[in-house]
């Protein structure tokens, strides 16, 4: 066989096989009309932060696009508690290089916006020196939301880290 004829060969069964992966993948989504998720978010990375913010935004949409409607809950403790401050100023966080608090903000303010539901947690805060009256207004400040993790898990959402 010539080398064309291999090429085609190949590229003939690949194609076929994207074929049965996409089938596949549909019976996996037949179905389900709502995706429960709780996302853990720890990290106070603000480069990864944003980059998972983005991943949260990008797999609402693409379920969205299939039909299903994204109930996702963001459980913020931590060091990621910074990021749904209004300022650093006064917080432990306050000497931290950020390059800018607002993206972060932007990011989450996108989320609930979509639906997504934001809820920190005021263990966090008491130990990030977090006034109340300095929480970004998309948040929802939840005694412990290690509690709520629990919770949601035991309904059904699924666990998705952010560490």
């Amino acid at each position: 066989m010539n080398t064309y004829k291999k090429a085609l060969l190949a590229l003939t069964i690949l194609t076929a096989m994207g074929g049965a992966v996409s089938s596949a993948r549909a019976n996996e989504l037949a179905g389900v009309k709502v995706a429960k998720a709780v996302f853990d978010i720890t990290t106070g990375d603000q480069k990864v932060f944003l980059d998972r913010m983005d991943l949260i935004r990008q797999t609402a949409d693409g379920l969205r696009k299939k039909g299903i409607k994204p109930d996702f809950v963001l459980v913020i403790h931590g060091p990621a508690a910074k990021f749904a401050t209004k300022t650093l100023v006064g917080t432990k966080f306050e000497n931290e290089k950020l390059d800018d608090l607002t993206k972060a903000q932007s990011s989450l303010d996108s989320l609930k916006n979509s639906g997504a539901k934001i809820e920190l947690c005021s263990i966090a805060m008491d130990r990030g020196h977090i006034a109340k009256d300095n929480v970004a207004p998309f948040a929802v400040i939840e005694d412990n939301v290690w509690e709520n993790t629990i919770v949601l898990e035991n309904k059904g959402y699924a666990y998705m880290p952010i560490h």
